[in-house]
């Protein structure tokens, strides 16, 4: 499948697991294109599969839809779907949304189809969610803003409330 925009490359591993290589910008004109692409024209996604997004440059809600759309239906079929390679603006977009709490998100292609399907480990025993500095991947505090009463402005008059930047 290959629009002026994105392109999806689909392959099958020797143990059944689909691969989907996507290249480009997922967005409201790709969106349905990346979902036609996991799940098929008969909505039922493989029981077995893994994103590439080495190559994605751009993600938006209809990217992160796609995703929670082939995680149901692969789950309902005891299966998986398993993000590999995105790039640190695209995780970043993955951890901020806390997606990688769900789909779980390998720093390559390799370790994503070399985990262990009955554990969730790597073949070489490492964590399964180890972004490629080492840094846990789901962390779902990280890159999310941080509010305390320390960030509201404050009633130093101890009158009322603050006054905001309005002037109100």
């Amino acid at each position: 499948m290959e629009s002026s925009r994105l392109s999806v490359t689909r392959s099958t591993t020797a143990e059944g697991i689909t691969v989907l290589a996507l290249c480009g910008e997922i967005d409201f004109t790709t969106g349905t294109e990346v979902q036609r692409a996991l799940l098929g024209s008969d909505g039922a996604a493989t029981a077995r599969t893994v994103v590439e997004l080495s190559q994605v440059t751009f993600m938006d809600s209809s990217g992160i839809n796609a995703l929670i759309g082939a995680h149901h239906a692969a789950t309902a079929r005891r299966g998986w779907v398993r993000v590999a390679a995105p790039s640190p603006s695209i995780l970043r977009v993955l951890r901020i949304v806390g997606l990688d709490t769900v789909i779980t998100c390998y720093p390559t292609l390799q370790q994503a189809l070399s985990v262990d399907t009955r554990d969730n480990r790597t073949a070489a025993g490492q964590d399964r969610t180890e972004d490629p500095g080492g840094h846990p991947a789901a962390d779902p505090g990280r890159d999310r803003p941080e509010h305390s009463d320390h960030d509201r402005p404050r009633d130093t008059a101890g009158d009322g409330p603050a006054a905001g930047p309005a002037g109100g």
